[in-house]
């Protein structure tokens, strides 16, 4: 009987450190999770109030005035290139037609001649 009654005491010694651990291990999960929302709270507070000096910034903020103001300058000439280029072309294009037409009228008029010519032989 006495070796059953030790071994019950054994077991029930195992149990209660087995449950001292847990409670341990618990108690530590706890103090991490608080010790990591206190450190994910003041990152967050640092990244609001590095934020909030960048808006209000003004040496950053007239940079991007000027950032702002040359991107539309930019467009701005980019635009204006681009309606002279599709002018030129058109220039271009009508030009070339006159070429054409002209090349064309030459070309009829010695077919002309050439029968002409070729009539008057006969």
């Amino acid at each position: 009987m006495n070796k059953l009654a030790g071994l019950a005491l054994l077991g029930t010694l195992i149990t209660l450190t087995g449950c001292e651990d847990a409670k341990e291990v618990k108690e530590e999960t706890k103090e991490k999770s608080a010790q990591m929302q206190e450190k994910l709270g003041d990152a967050w507070n640092e990244v609001k109030e590095t934020t909030h000096d960048l808006k209000n910034d003004e040496s950053l903020n007239e940079l991007l005035q000027q950032s702002k103001a040359m991107g539309l300058d930019m467009y701005d000439d980019g635009k204006k290139i681009a309606i002279d280029a599709w002018i030129k072309s058109k220039e271009a294009a009508g030009e070339l037609t006159e070429k054409t037409k002209q090349k064309a009228q030459d070309i009829a008029d010695e077919i002309e001649q050439a029968r002409e010519e070729h009539s008057k032989g006969e």
